[in-house]
């Protein structure tokens, strides 16, 4: 085995000086991959007027939550921030935490369609 590896040298060779640079490179990658979709998300949320006006809303009840000390205020206040995040959430096509988005709209009419059922053929009873 050993001497495969003298006959055959490597092209590359990991040294603590290229890991390095490779590690520096990753991180910008993922850091510009990441910045990219966010802002392609900030522009896609902030599309309408109706989801602007929701996430202002939103951010007021939040603000009114973290001053909140009344259990019962609370609790209406939580409620009346997941009905404006769900309706923010269908204006901006927003997928529920942990699932995935759709590409494209699907389309109504690519739901199955249940089939009639046959008549079965009865025997005459004696």
């Amino acid at each position: 085995m050993n001497i495969a590896r003298e006959n055959y040298p490597q092209p590359f060779r990991f040294t603590k000086e290229n890991a390095r640079e490779n590690a520096v490179k990753s991180w910008q990658a993922r850091r510009q991959r990441k910045a990219k979709l966010e802002a392609e998300a900030a522009q896609g949320r902030l599309s309408t007027p109706q989801s602007e006006r929701l996430a202002l809303q939103i951010e007021r009840v939040e603000r009114m939550m973290e001053n909140c000390k009344d259990p019962d205020s609370l609790q209406k206040l939580s409620a009346a921030h997941s009905r404006l995040f769900r309706a923010w959430q269908v204006l901006t096509e927003t997928p529920n935490p942990g699932s995935r988005r759709v590409r494209g709209k699907p389309s109504r009419d690519q739901r199955p369609t249940a089939q009639p059922l046959q008549p079965t053929p009865q025997e005459p009873t004696p």
